[in-house]
This record gives C-alpha cells, structure tokens and sequence, in this order.
C-alpha cells in the first residue's frame, strides 16, 4: 500500500529468527447458523487475536458452512487452528490444506471478510464442497484448497470486492470494482475515469456511459467499500455497545489505509457545499452520526450508558475522538488509532457518569489572604 498509513501495524509482522511459516485452510459447519450479531464478534475479536500474534487470513460464511485460511509461523496457526477445532460452535472440522509457505496470500488483512457465494461460483471444484455425504478425499481438498488460494492470488480484493448481483448490475459492479482496486493500491490522487476503465477490462466509454461524471463513479466506490467494511460489524452496536462498534470498525479501516483517505478526501468536499458530490458524502457522515446517536440512546436505555450522558453530546464527543484521531494517524506515524481512541473513551466514560459543570478556563485565582 502507498502513502501515509495509519501508524497502526495492519500488515503480516516478518518472520522472527528464520522462523518457517505455514498455511492452513479448512472448513466447518457451526452446529447452528451464525447470526449477524455473532458474525460481528467473530470477525472484530478474530481480527484483533491474530493481529497480536502475526496471523493472517480469511473467514468465508454462508448460512451454517464456513471456509477459514490461517497463515503464519508454524506453532501459532496451529495453536490457532487449534481454537477453532475446539470451539463448541464448530463441528465437522476438516483440514483441506495444511503446508510450508514462503509467502502469504493475504499479507494485509488479519481476518478478511468474504461471502462463500463468490467462491463456490467462480473456484474450480467449490460447489459441492459442503456436499453431504461427499467423501473424504486428501487429494481432492489439497487440491481444491491451493485452487482457492490461487484464486485470491489472482483476485487479491475479492473480499472488498466479490459481491453477488443481478446481471443488470453487473458492468457497474464492474466498474466499482476498478476503482476500489485503483484507490487500494495507488490513492485517491491516483484515481482517474481512464485507471479504472483498464482495471476494470472496460473502455472509458462504457464507464462514462454507466456514470454521469467521475465524481459520481468515486461516491458510488466510497459507498461501496465503506459497506463493505462497516456493514458486517454494524450488529456490535446493540450486543456490546457503541463505543465497542467503533472500536471495531477502527480495527477494520485500519487495515485499510487507502479507504482512511478516501473517506478523510470525501469529508473535504462536503465541507463545500459547491463541490459536485457535497451533498451525498454530508448525506453519508449525517446518516452514520445518527446511527451513533441511535446507538447511543439504546446504550442509555439500557443501562450500559450512565443517564448522565446525554446521546446528542454524546454523539458529538465520541465522533468528535473518532474522526480526530483517524486524521490524525493519517499525517503522522507515531499514532495507533486503536490504542488511543481506547484510551481516550476509557476517559470519555468515565465523565460521562458525574454531572456537567460548565468550565472557568480564565477566572484569576484569589490570592490567599494574610
């Protein structure tokens, strides 16, 4: 990834000591489909576990079936393939691939997010993999495995990117996809009409003919990515709380550097009421304020929040410390954007449960009488 990053180490650690690392897939059934809410809590804890110990990978899920990839050092995926195995949650664990590597196929994401709808349509020899009654072949899973590992390789942003759409979407989704691509790897600055047109495999007509001007293809890819992350967390909010929920999607943008930008350019242009755009991206930031707000107000009703804290404010505090510190991590490197938001709500809390006092910054002290 080019350009500023987020201070935050989000791509996979090197290797300690010659150390060898390995990669293993497998697949499971939960002995119950996952809900949204669960969904979230894997994905914001899996995230957090395998960044403190240098592991990366993937989570593809469908109802009940799930396709996991681990990469790193040998004794910590196993131990945490190890987890996995063991969690009451999991049945039928089955190891498809379990070998040395030199490099990973996902240096960047510790726990990247992907619809199995994608993989069992476009990977050779995925579609009848949760089969029942399929027998157990070794060679037949190594072999599908390193094709779904070929495939990534190929396709790198399949998990920001791979989403299923009727055929009358598909060019624009097409398009969409360019651009994420585009921006992912060289910036805002280097997005362009023409970059996205030979990412995409279109012509600059194509795209020109399925969006009005550039600005319009640039709103539809924030609108895109930003789900794309958010989206699958967005249950966190009501389980565990609004500041957990932000927390959380701190941890998914910050290994999305190229996204920290995007969005910090687009709040740029709705500062300007002119700006072609303006008025989708101040849509946007409004509509995500209120599910803060929302967010906050349930917090309060119950209980999790003290009553002391009114959401409005509240609301204003807490975005007030999100979207500083985002900015912040963006122009410096010393920031870890999830350390310090931590931190700072641990602190934001706390006076959230005594009452208001309004502040005397510039009243003179009284000197004490003699």
């Amino acid at each position: 990834m080019h350009g500023l990053g987020s201070g935050r180490s989000t791509t996979a650690p090197p290797e300690q000591g010659g150390a060898s690392m390995r990669s293993l897939v497998y697949t499971s059934t939960q002995t119950r489909p996952i809900t949204d809410s669960e969904l979230a809590q894997i994905l914001a804890v899996g995230r957090e576990k395998n960044t403190r110990l240098g592991v990366t990978g993937m989570l593809a899920h469908k109802g009940d079936n799930c396709i996991g990839i681990l990469e790193g050092e040998d004794d910590v995926v196993h131990d945490r393939f190890e987890q996995v195995r063991v969690d009451p949650r999991h049945t039928n664990v089955r190891v498809l691939l379990d070998e040395a590597i030199t490099e990973r196929s996902f240096p960047d994401w510790s726990m990247a997010f992907q619809s199995l709808d994608p993989l069992v349509q476009e990977v050779p020899g995925f579609s009848d993999l949760f089969r029942a009654g399929r027998p157990a072949d070794p060679a037949s899973a190594a072999s599908r495995a390193h094709g779904l590992l070929e495939w990534f390789r190929k396709h790198p942003l399949a998990p920001l990117t791979s989403q299923q759409t009727i055929d009358d979407e598909a060019p624009r989704t097409r398009a969409i996809n360019g651009a994420i691509t585009v921006i992912h790897d060289r910036g805002p600055a280097g997005f362009s009409v023409e970059a996205v047109a030979d990412r995409s495999g279109m012509s600059v007509a194509e795209v020109d003919a399925l969006f009005p001007n550039p600005h319009a293809l640039l709103a539809a890819t924030v609108m895109r990515w930003t789900r794309a992350v958010s989206l699958p967390l967005q249950p966190l909010a009501a389980e565990k709380g609004t500041v957990a929920y932000l927390h959380a999607l701190l941890v998914a943008h910050a290994e999305e550097p190229a996204l920290m930008r995007l969005i910090a350019s687009s709040l740029v242009v709705a500062t300007d009421p002119e700006a072609p755009g303006a008025d989708y991206y101040r849509s946007a930031y409004l509509q995500f304020r209120e599910v803060v707000r929302e967010a906050l107000t349930e917090d309060v009703r119950s209980g999790r929040e003290p009553a002391t804290m009114d959401p409005v404010r509240g609301t204003q505090q807490l975005l007030a410390l999100y979207d500083g510190l985002r900015l912040q991590s963006l122009l410096t490197t010393d920031t870890d954007v999830v350390d310090a938001f931590d931190r700072a709500a641990t602190r934001m809390r706390r006076g959230w449960a005594e009452q208001y006092e309004q502040p005397s910054y510039w009243d003179a002290p009284v000197a004490p009488a003699h």
